[in-house]
């Protein structure tokens, strides 16, 4: 293990050597590195301090890239802190915080659950308030989303490496490895922060943006002011727009019986809309077809 300070922290990428793309080496230590930048940012949170984070690369070794990062805290205010060592105790509680996300990650390839999501939330709180560091003890829960988001940015940096590459995170004690398998989609991080949906259907005109040639794709409409994408799932009329029976111009909108599936999250606030078109009326032509009408 390597001998690191206390307020030290290592990424290292051990990679397969003379197999693939030489790139996704770096590409992934960026982003490995960008993703522990987002997370110190949050984890901080917890207890109420903004971080700066600065990176000292100190070799690239034969086989394997490693970069030693030292996290430097700045806009502590000694007011609301107990008498200590503050920036201490904060570095210590941020990597003590990144250990635990990656081991949590570790011990799953799906997050299918929220349950595991909020325990794993309530264990760093914990760490939070064992800090003791707040003269008022405030110490506030990363949002669910945040920490999910946070989670796919990790998952996200190691999607660039190969099935024989590894990478790891060591402190002064301890080392935790990157799950490359781990599965998380915005589709899951969706059903995980979804409390309710509800579904209306609607007649509503949408002006065509982007037709979509293929039948399984979706096309880009303006709804009122705002872009949206959804399929057509009238099969009829679909096949009459691709064989050319039906024709659009650029300007048109459609008349058509609208879906929408609109998901809430458990604080009542929408948090996604999917639209689906199941039956298109009429072809209501452009401001540009109807003066060519009239001449």
């Amino acid at each position: 293990m390597s001998q690191l300070n206390i307020d030290q922290f290592e990424i290292r990428v051990e990679f397969e050597r003379g197999v693939g793309d030489p790139t996704r080496i770096f590409k992934s230590m960026t982003e490995l590195i960008q993703s522990t930048q987002r997370l110190n940012q949050h984890l901080a949170l917890s207890i109420g301090v903004e971080i700066q984070t600065s990176l000292v690369l100190q070799d690239v070794e034969a086989a394997s890239l490693k970069a030693i990062l030292r996290t430097i805290l700045t806009n502590i205010s000694d007011d609301a802190l107990r008498t200590g060592e503050p920036k201490k105790i904060v570095g210590q509680f941020l990597i003590l915080g990144k250990h635990k996300i990656l081991d949590w990650c570790n011990e799953r390839n799906v997050i299918t659950d929220r349950s595991e999501v909020t325990q794993l939330q309530g264990e760093i709180l914990e760490l939070a308030e064992a800090t003791q560091i707040n003269a008022i003890p405030a110490y506030t829960p990363i949002h669910i989303e945040t920490l999910l988001e946070d989670i796919k940015s990790i998952r996200q940096a190691t999607s660039e490496l190969g099935q024989n590459d590894l990478a790891t995170f060591t402190s002064y004690n301890r080392t935790s490895t990157y799950n490359s398998k781990l599965e998380i989609s915005e589709h899951a991080i969706r059903d995980l922060l979804t409390e309710r949906t509800s579904v209306t259907e609607n007649v509503r005109i949408l002006k065509v943006k982007k037709p979509d040639y293929l039948e399984n794709s979706k096309w880009e409409f303006k709804l009122l002011e705002h872009g949206i994408g959804a399929k057509i799932l009238d099969k009829e009329w679909l096949g009459k727009f691709q064989s050319t029976v039906v024709r659009l111009n650029p300007g048109d909108s459609l008349e058509v019986l609208l879906r929408q599936v609109t998901s809430f999250g458990y604080d009542r606030k929408p948090i996604h809309t999917d639209y689906e078109v199941l039956k298109v009326h009429n072809i209501l032509p452009g401001d540009s077809r109807k003066q060519a009408d009239l001449i």
